[in-house]
């Protein structure tokens, strides 16, 4: 192919960007970051203002380089149109749970699923973050000492039974 090649934002990506970044996809699924990180930085040197490019860099500039600033900068500048792609809402998960902020993460996946309800790749996504239990003391807040301390009593129990076998109304399963 001797033209450029549309990306699937419909931006016109040159041809070593392309090849790049596809190569940079392999390499990440097959569980090699540090050489997609090496192929998505050869893509966002061609292509410093497509979305998929940025978001695929900025994802493995905090993976393997540790670069949590400019990574999440790059991955939200990606995700910032009105109908960012559910990739792209993905990759900005996973950076939030990456640095550590899991309420952040949860956030862009359900604002992800407010665009595209049902989406299975982000539905994974989100079920794959789990979700929180109410407090054990609803009129306490959720960080107060008490229900902490009730919290990890409750949840020690309930793996307890469920290596057991048992359930309890308690734990939710009634």
């Amino acid at each position: 192919m001797t033209g450029n090649t549309p990306s699937p934002t419909g931006r016109v990506l040159p041809p070593e960007a392309a090849a790049a970044l596809e190569e940079g996809l392999r390499r990440f699924r097959e569980g090699d970051p540090e050489g997609a990180h090496e192929r998505f930085g050869q893509a966002h040197r061609r292509a410093p203002s497509d979305p998929r490019i940025q978001s695929w860099y900025g994802l493995t500039l905090v993976l393997v380089e540790k670069n949590s600033i400019l990574g999440m900068v790059l991955v939200d500048e990606a995700v910032r149109n009105p109908h960012p792609d559910p990739e792209l809402v993905i990759n900005q998960s996973r950076v939030a749970m990456a640095l550590g902020q899991r309420v952040r993460a949860v956030r862009s996946l359900e604002r992800g699923l407010s665009l595209y309800p049902g989406q299975p790749e982000l539905v994974a996504a989100r079920e794959a973050l789990g979700r929180r239990h109410p407090p054990v003391l609803p009129f306490l807040s959720r960080s107060n000492w008490m229900n902490r301390l009730l919290g990890r009593i409750q949840y020690k129990w309930a793996l307890r039974r469920e290596a057991k076998g048992e359930h309890s109304p308690l734990d939710g399963e009634g």
